[in-house]
């Protein structure tokens, strides 16, 4: 193949920079819907501004008191530039402004409060895979007795719930047994049960079909863990059950299992009402309806969000990890300001806001977690979007801080951060075994983390892309061991 010949400015063809024809003009007005003259006149000025023309004769109009461009013309009628008394301000005047920016996203943030629970409409159960819950992940054998269920099947709608929609369903990647909640605010739960994780007073192999919890309180939200279970109640109580090694239950003691459940335990704080819970394998999270987080168990990886992993010698050649066996509020926030690569070398700092952020959202994986920022008033929308943090076990990018690192603090996730998420603010976490899924206010999905078995992941967040193109807006998500 011959190779190409390059434009010469000099061609009299030629009528822009960087080799651009009348041809190429036109097609560019004709793209940004303005006139050929006008983005000739863009395009030469090379960013140094040309005279207004007037967009009815094509003349240039007398000079007036305020500079201005063609670009700014553009820009005033998106609906970018500022009106004609900012436009006029000197530029002693402009910095100060600018400065004043800076100030305000550095000020406390006004949230609407208290957080409220969300939920989606209430439906019916249907569920999918064996009822066998012992032999997940352990026994291969073919999935054809009657309990396997091949296709979604409605459980027990009439003969368990009554024919009452379930407005709750926790699961968990960690784990093999669930809890729904109904619209009379009982809950049931099924699964494995070798911990007593299903809150019957017992341990068993299985609970095959969902079973009443017997219980006075009227239960609003629920999480599971690999083998433990938190419930909250309509008052804002907490109870958990099950596997308690590392304290996850959160009911200060180190006893290793719970059979009963019982009231979860708050470290230096009183009245706290309790709004969402999540589970990791051995932690887990709570979000009070004032927006602070609470977290308790293993903090091996840093779930805790303590800036710590507890780490200690028990003997000369085995390591233990100090674990929380009481629930303890987490209020140190912390960013990397700079991506410059020396500051990028450098620890997080925390925020200068950090003790005033509050939390709108909560979701783990096997050994991390997210938080989404608290909706934000009106009056703070100006100082930028609802921040998402990442804190925990860094492998497969799931922390979305583009280094498998492990993060000790919640740390804030640059990628949410500018205009482009300031009218798409993200609003929802949700979290797999490895990875992490942010919901915006548009009904878009960014994921980061493992999604094959070997080689790729996805260091920092990424739009789903096949499914915003396709104008399809996401209300609910929810992510397993990979995707």
């Amino acid at each position: 193949m011959p190779p190409r010949k390059r434009r010469s400015r000099n061609n009299p063809d030629i009528v822009a920079p960087g080799g651009g024809t009348q041809a190429d003009v036109d097609k560019l007005a004709k793209n940004l819907g303005m006139g050929s003259d006008d983005v000739t006149a863009i395009l030469n000025s090379e960013g140094s501004g040309v005279p207004r023309r007037s967009r009815s004769s094509g003349t240039t109009e007398a000079a007036a008191p305020i500079a201005s461009s063609a670009w700014a013309d553009f820009m005033t009628d998106e609906g970018f530039a500022n009106d004609s008394k900012e436009s006029a301000k000197t530029e002693e005047e402009k910095p100060s402004k600018r400065a004043k920016t800076i100030v305000n996203e550095n000020d406390p943030r006004e949230y609407v409060l208290p957080i409220t629970i969300k939920h989606v409409n209430p439906g019916i159960l249907a569920q999918t895979g064996s009822l066998d819950s012992k032999m997940i992940g352990r026994t291969k054998r073919a999935l054809k007795e009657d309990f396997d269920l091949q296709e979604p099947t409605m459980l027990g709608y009439e003969s368990i719930f009554e024919k009452k929609k379930i407005k709750v369903i926790a699961t968990s990647s960690s784990a093999c047994h669930s809890i729904v909640i109904d619209t009379d605010g009982t809950a049931y739960t099924w699964g494995r049960n070798e911990n007593g994780q299903c809150g019957f007073g017992y341990s068993s192999t299985c609970v095959p079909v969902p079973k009443k919890i017997e219980h006075a309180s009227k239960f609003v939200a629920a999480a599971v863990g690999k083998s433990h279970s938190i419930l909250v109640a309509d008052d804002g109580i907490c109870y958990a059950v099950g596997w308690n090694k590392y304290g996850q239950c959160g009911v200060n003691t180190s006893t290793e299992a719970i059979n009963n459940w019982k009231k979860c335990v708050f470290a230096g704080a009183t009245g706290v009402k309790i709004v969402q819970a999540a589970c990791g394998e051995n932690f887990s999270v709570l979000l009070d309806s004032d927006g602070f987080m609470y977290s308790a168990g293993l903090g091996e990886f840093g779930q805790l969000g303590n800036g710590e992993t507890g780490e200690y010698f028990i003997a000369a050649n085995k390591i233990g990890f100090g674990n929380s066996t009481k629930f303890e509020r987490r209020s140190v926030f912390v960013h990397k300001p700079s991506t410059s690569i020396e500051e990028a070398k450098k620890p997080p700092s925390p925020m200068p806001d950090s003790d005033h952020i509050r939390i709108g959202s909560i979701a783990c994986g096997k050994h991390h977690t997210i938080a989404v920022e608290a909706p934000l008033k009106d009056s703070s929308k100006s100082a930028g979007c609802q921040r998402v943090f990442t804190w925990g076990c860094g492998g497969y990018g799931v922390l979305g801080h583009g280094e498998q690192v492990d993060q000790y603090f919640p740390q804030l996730l640059n990628t949410f951060v500018g205009p482009l998420f300031a009218s798409n603010s993200p609003v929802i976490a949700h979290a797999g075994t490895h990875c992490s899924l942010i919901l915006t206010e548009n009904g878009h999905v960014y994921y980061c983390g493992k999604h094959r078995s070997v080689g790729e992941a996805t260091m920092r967040p990424a739009l789903i892309d096949v499914l915003a193109n396709n104008a399809h807006v996401i209300t609910a998500l929810d992510a397993g061991g990979r995707l």
